[in-house]
């Protein structure tokens, strides 16, 4: 016989019975075991050795569908027989087919003594009974039943009387069968009966052992891999070796898909993987077919429960009696099918559940549900069931915003979300519609702020009736702020402001109508400063969240900041909240509001860390919203640190995070750092592409909607548009004073407009912003203080630019800024190249360029190029920022007129200084005007002032007042 895995001693069992026979002895063998065993297998392996040896097999298999076919296993045995005389053997035939046409299922009852029967037993005996002796004549006969516990009666009643004639034949019969499965009268017979003659052998089929598994799995997969999986293979599939080999199918299809790895690494990814896959699945539901139809039911209604599957819930779903169930479960023969570790594989249970009639899926999912409900199952139980059918039911949204709850808890927003859809839907109108409306806008907020439109309608409505409670009104009032509906979130928050003051304070709705709009009050100048003074927007200072909250301390310390405060008074502030956040204390608002203090404080080393160390621990577990905000937020940490590719890189991820349209207002701040890095990295056709995106006009009330600005201006002025660039700069600058929150290191419009006013020839106005950046800046923001020192370094001449560029270079090294470092450094050296140290021109020259290049930044621009004598307002500069600039003002000490303090020099302005410089060289007054692009107006006032401060009255006396110009 083939070798088969542990069944040696039924082998020779079973080879020690054919010899037996060839000596002319009759034998018996009844193998007993559960489904999938392997029962048909050994019996197969034993035909062919037998039939190999000379031996004529007669082999039939007991179908639960023909059960109550009378003398079906004795037509299968004759037809196996292959006679086709017209002798006895057709007699026979012809009586099955005779009894079979009378006797359907009536013919058999619990005894199987029925009037056809008892007339058709003794023709069919006698008849049989020859053809067996003929067939044993001279090679022994061997009789196969397969399944013997679904024969029926009329052919189990004569293959017993034929085992009692035939005794001393040579014919051996061997049958397969499972204990406790078929009809009660066949299993009485087998055991009282057929187990019961002297010359019967039985033998138990037990499933394989954790060895005898692994054995298995060594025809599919190398040694090393069968062993490692053995165990895991033999948990699930209980031993049978049905299921081992459906098993072993999987992961070699599994290693098969892994096409792109080699055989090994392939191998040990898919033992990583789930075992159990489609062909599982298959096995397990082929032998629930091959069970009886109770056995099935039940493991449809156990995979239908799922978790919640206690015998009595499953009786009752299927309509039996619970202790039927139990008696069913606990059978040797099909037990281990309804195993629940077995039927809840994703694969087994879908297989299950698809074998449920589509027209009985419906009713079976809804009797689930009410019957788990009844039971007291959890929230999240019963509402799987409800997801999956289409009836109103009246606790239904209960119990669907609870199953919400939990998997919010369990961090699984997804199907949160769906549960509470699905609520909404359950609810016909009244409070419940809204209260499930208003927690689905704060849910959905976190992960589809689009899709929150949908519900803002009803939201609205319900709140300017006074429908939403305090606790329900700020979600609605943020997603109408997001999707930029400024105009309905007003009306809210004046709702909001109502309740709080007429509702009595005592009162827990008075408190949490104060304390929420107390939230508002805290947060709106900090998000959207456009309406933090509209009506409605302030209350009592009463009921507060309290001053030690996470976020009361984040808005206090990003408030004081952006109105210029110093770090000594925010950051430490700031760094609790931080530390708060990584230990789950404080929300995603809070640690955004703190790390940003961080970034405008220039402590961008600090900020990075935080930052990383933030979006670890978050993960999606407050909504891929805030994740965008912190990768935004990382983005112009890189950029501030002049790391150009990675600020690119993480701003596209931001971006892309979410749909357009799911970003509303907030789309300003990841389109400001892509037009800042790209245009910084010289590619102005890809930064004009992001600004081409379409921006919602709320934006502009919006801290983001600055910087936008800002950003943009800065585009037009590596465009050249040096017009539209300072139209940019000064509307960002306005919308910040209004709004109170005009911090010079949060966007430093000041300095960026002073540069295109320096392009433009403007140097006035230029060194009026540039004092005003000084002044506002506090000591400790060096990157701010070091834009503004280069930008200030442009206005002076020559001899007196290095020493103020030094100083923006030690800022800006200091804080980590290398893009801003090296156009510091190029224009130093630019500087001493003009005054002729050329060495350390070079050096500063050479280390501008790797820095460039490591920021991927395009070729450093030129600074404008103005050469002036230093004027009252540089004079004036100097005076008020002592501290930093001490020498802004002061001559490079070379010879000269222009370094006598009476020189004449010093009684102009920079701008009256360049007309005079031009007009003294014998440019005309038009020429002036196009040169420093300004009008001639303009020129002739310029003339007029400097006429009266160096005592003349003519053109022509300029080469004698200022003899320098003319050298």
């Amino acid at each position: 016989m083939d070798k088969l895995v542990e069944r040696d001693v039924v082998e020779k069992t079973l080879a020690r019975i054919h010899n037996e026979c060839l000596e002319g002895r009759s034998r018996l063998v009844a193998l007993a075991g559960p489904l999938a065993s392997g029962k048909t297998a050994l019996l197969e392996s034993f035909a062919r050795e037998a039939a190999g040896a000379g031996a004529t097999v007669l082999a039939a298999t007991a179908s639960s569908l023909e059960r109550y076919q009378p003398l079906g296993i004795v037509d299968q045995l004759l037809r196996a027989c292959q006679i086709h005389s017209d002798g006895p053997e057709l007699e026979v035939r012809a009586l099955v087919e005779s009894v079979g046409g009378t006797g359907g299922t009536g013919g058999t009852g619990g005894t199987g003594g029925t009037g056809a029967h008892r007339e058709a037993a003794p023709p069919a005996l006698g008849l049989l009974h020859g053809a067996l002796q003929r067939l044993a004549d001279s090679p022994p006969v061997i009789i196969l039943i397969d399944d013997a516990h679904f024969m029926d009666t009329e052919s189990l009643q004569c293959l017993l009387t034929l085992m009692r004639r035939l005794d001393a034949a040579p014919v051996s019969f061997v049958v397969t069968y499972c204990p406790d499965m078929g009809r009660d009268s066949v299993q009485r017979v087998i055991q009282a009966e057929l187990l019961r003659m002297p010359n019967c052998t039985q033998l138990d089929i037990e499933p394989l052992s954790e060895t005898g598994v692994a054995m298995v799995l060594e025809d599919y997969f190398d040694l090393q891999t069968a062993g490692r999986i053995a165990t895991e293979a033999r948990a699930l599939s209980g031993g049978l070796p049905l299921l081992v080999h459906a098993l072993a199918e999987d992961r070699a299809s599994a290693i098969a898909a892994s096409t792109n790895a080699s055989p090994a690494s392939a191998s040990g990814s898919a033992a990583r993987r789930t075992m159990a896959g489609p062909a599982f699945g298959r096995a397990v539901l082929s032998c629930l077919y091959r069970a009886e139809p109770v056995v099935l039911e039940i493991a449809q209604a156990t995979a239908t429960l799922g978790e919640f599957r206690s015998p009595t819930v499953v009786a009752r779903l299927c309509g039996l009696d619970p202790e039927a169930v139990g008696h069913v479960a606990a059978s040797p023969a099909v037990g281990a099918l309804l195993d629940y570790d077995l039927l809840r594989q994703p694969s087994v249970r879908e297989a299950v559940l698809r074998s449920i009639p589509q027209h009985d899926r419906h009713p079976m999912r809804s009797r689930a549900a009410r019957l788990l409900h009844q039971e007291g199952a959890p929230a999240l139980v019963t509402a799987e069931h409800l997801m999956r059918i289409d009836e109103a039911i009246p606790w239904a949204r209960q119990v669907l915003c609870e199953a919400a709850e939990q998997t919010l808890a369990d961090g699984d927003h997804e199907a949160a979300i769906g549960y509470l859809e699905r609520a909404h839907r359950e609810s016909a109108g009244g409070p419940g519609r809204i209260a499930t409306a208003a927690k689905l806008a704060e849910v959905m907020w976190r992960h589809n702020p689009a899709a929150v439109k949908s519900y803002l309608p009803d939201l609205l409505a319900a709140a300017e009736q006074g429908e939403l409670s305090a606790a329900q009104s700020v979600p609605v009032v943020r997603s109408l702020l997001w999707n930029g509906q400024v105009e309905q979130a007003t009306r809210v928050i004046a709702r909001l402001r109502d309740d709080a003051q007429t509702q009595a304070v005592q009162t827990q709705a008075g408190q949490d109508a104060l304390r929420y709009a107390e939230l508002l009050r805290t947060w709106l100048p900090l998000t959207y400063p456009g309406i933090a003074a509209a009506p409605g927007a302030a209350v009592a200072d009463s009921a507060t969240a309290g001053p030690g909250t996470p976020d009361s301390r984040a808005a206090a310390a990003l408030g004081a900041l952006l109105r210029g405060a110093g770090h000594d008074e925010t950051v430490p502030a700031a760094e609790l909240v931080l530390r708060q956040a990584l230990a789950g204390i404080a929300g995603p608002a809070a640690a955004l509001a703190s790390l940003m203090v961080l970034v405008y404080s220039d402590r961008l080393d600090e900020a990075s860390v935080w930052c990383d160390a933030l979006r670890a621990s978050m993960g999606e577990a407050h909504g891929i919203v805030w994740y965008a905000m912190f990768t935004a937020a990382r983005a112009e940490i890189h950029y501030r640190l002049g790391d150009l590719a990675n600020a690119k890189a993480q701003a596209h991820a931001a971006f892309t995070l979410m749909p357009r349209e799911g970003w509303g207002a907030a789309i300003v701040i990841p389109l400001s750092l892509l037009v800042l890095t790209c245009t910084a990295m010289g590619n102005l056709a890809e930064a004009e592409s992001h600004l081409a995106f379409p921006v919602p006009s709320a934006a502009f009330g919006t801290l983001g909607g600055a910087a936008y600005l800002d950003a943009r201006g800065q585009f037009h002025l590596a465009r050249g548009r040096h017009d539209a660039a300072v139209q940019d700069f000064l509307a960002a600058g306005h919308l910040l004073k209004v709004w109170g929150v005009d911090c010079p290191s949060a966007v430093p419009w000041r300095v960026h407009a002073a540069r295109a006013y320096m392009h433009k020839g403007l140097s006035e106005q230029a060194e009026e912003l540039l004092t005003e950046q000084l002044s506002l800046l506090p000591a400790d923001h060096p990157r701010a203080r070091g834009m503004a020192y280069r930008a200030l370094a442009a206005t002076l001449r020559p001899q007196e630019r290095s020493q103020v560029l030094e100083k923006a270079a030690t800022s800006l090294d200091s804080c980590g800024d290398a893009l801003n470092l090296a156009y510091t450094l190029a224009d130093l050296s630019r500087a001493q190249e003009s005054v002729g140290e050329i060495a350390q021109a070079r050096a500063h020259a050479q280390k501008a360029k790797t820095l460039a290049e490591r920021c991927l930044a395009v070729p450093l621009p030129e600074p404008p190029q103005l050469t002036v004598d230093e004027g009252p307002a540089a004079r004036s500069l100097s005076a008020s920022a002592a501290s930093t600039v001490s020498t802004a003002s002061q001559g490079s000490g070379s010879s000269g007129s222009s370094g006598s303090p009476a020189s004449p020099a010093r009684r102009l302005s920079s701008a009256e200084w360049r007309v005079a410089e031009l007009a003294a060289r014998g440019s005309t007054n038009e020429q002036i005007a196009r040169k420093l692009f300004i009008t001639v107006s303009t020129v002739e006032q310029h003339l007029t002032s400097s006429y009266r401060k160096l005592g003349i009255c003519r053109r022509t006396q300029l080469r004698a007042c200022l003899p320098e110009l003319v050298s």
